[in-house]
């Protein structure tokens, strides 16, 4: 369909409409767009949220995790497909579309240094990337990982991603990138890459952002309005008070413990914690953040919905983004997307 010159992808994608779904979920996905994307490795979608808040589309999703998916649905109306590893899956992804999106799990390349182009990452969940690139050649790519990324093995995972990149056929430009820098009480690093087709969209885009304050207090649930099960026992309620004594305390804060038992009192937290050393993360020395909480330290609205249990959304805010983040992304990308041909 065309409407003022534009080519609006209507809805083909419906991968879980299920009894109207996507018409109670806090983020359906519009019926009209004039830009597509697909969302690999989705998660509960944190990269999605801000694109689908500028109205583009998803026409495929792709995430394995049963209770990621099950928040994912509740969350969009649609359920994502499993294995993206499967040729069955990848034959559901649309032949167009325009931004690809995935924050893809980091491995070792299998043979690294072995300068074999396309086959270099091949066993790695970003050749399942590159492959569908190869396949679909969007024009634009969103891709996230953990600032280690970058260090991997002296830097050769990361030169073999960029050179991949390069061959087929993408501009790209990377940086680490702190949430603390986007008005959450975070501190959490994460490399962004960002590529187009057309190197002139690519040398538009910049990674300068003014950085924005952040508040813990807006982040906090009252203690009365929080599971008593978060509650720290007594008895680790003394030994954070016998640790933290003669140290400056002030409040709110979120204190952590290190594998040392030292402990330190900050203003944000140092990470969300997925496994057991989420135990020792604290809010005001006294209890665990709630799943709301969780949510909110990520930067997701709180019209977002809570759809499995606490220790589900513990993992799965553990391993999304920082939302706003990737907001403040999506919106240079959409303008170069429009402004530049």
């Amino acid at each position: 369909m065309t409407v003022n010159g534009n080519i609006l992808h209507t809805r083909s994608y419906r991968q879980a409409d299920l009894f109207g779904l996507e018409k109670r979920v806090p983020f359906p996905n519009p019926s009209l767009s004039r830009y597509t994307f697909i969302d690999l490795f989705a998660g509960i979608g944190g990269i999605r949220l801000p694109f689908s808040e500028m109205g583009y589309r998803c026409v495929f999703s792709s995430e394995w995790d049963k209770y990621a998916q099950k928040t994912y649905l509740a969350n969009f109306g649609e359920m994502p497909f499993g294995d993206i590893t499967l040729e069955s899956t990848k034959q559901h992804i649309p032949e167009h579309f325009d931004l690809l999106l995935a924050g893809f799990p980091c491995q070792a390349f299998s043979i690294m240094g072995k300068m074999k182009g396309f086959d270099d990452t091949r066993g790695t969940m970003f050749f399942e990337v590159a492959t569908i690139l190869k396949r679909h050649t969007p024009e634009a790519i969103l891709l996230e990982n953990v600032k280690q990324l970058t260090t991997h093995d002296h830097g050769k995972t990361f030169a073999t991603i960029l050179r991949i990149l390069d061959e087929l056929g993408y501009h790209v430009k990377w940086k680490v990138l702190n949430a603390l820098d986007f008005g959450l009480p975070q501190k959490r690093e994460r490399v962004i890459i960002v590529g187009f087709r057309n190197r002139q969209r690519c040398e538009s885009f910049d990674f300068s952002f003014k950085p924005k304050a952040y508040s813990l207090s807006d982040i906090l649930e009252s203690d009365e309005d929080v599971d008593p099960s978060l509650f720290a026992s007594d008895m680790i309620y003394r030994k954070r008070q016998q640790k933290t004594e003669g140290k400056e305390i002030f409040y709110p804060s979120v204190w952590h413990e290190n594998k040392s038992g030292n402990i330190s009192v900050l203003d944000y937290a140092c990470a969300l914690r997925t496994g057991a050393s989420y135990n020792y993360l604290l809010i005001n020395g006294r209890r665990r953040p709630s799943s709301r909480e969780l949510l909110r330290f990520q930067g997701f609205p709180d019209e977002y919905k809570i759809a499995v249990p606490h220790g589900e959304i513990r993992r799965q805010t553990g391993n999304s983004v920082a939302v706003p983040m990737i907001r403040e992304i999506a919106k240079k990308i959409d303008n170069l997307l429009r402004t530049i041909q």
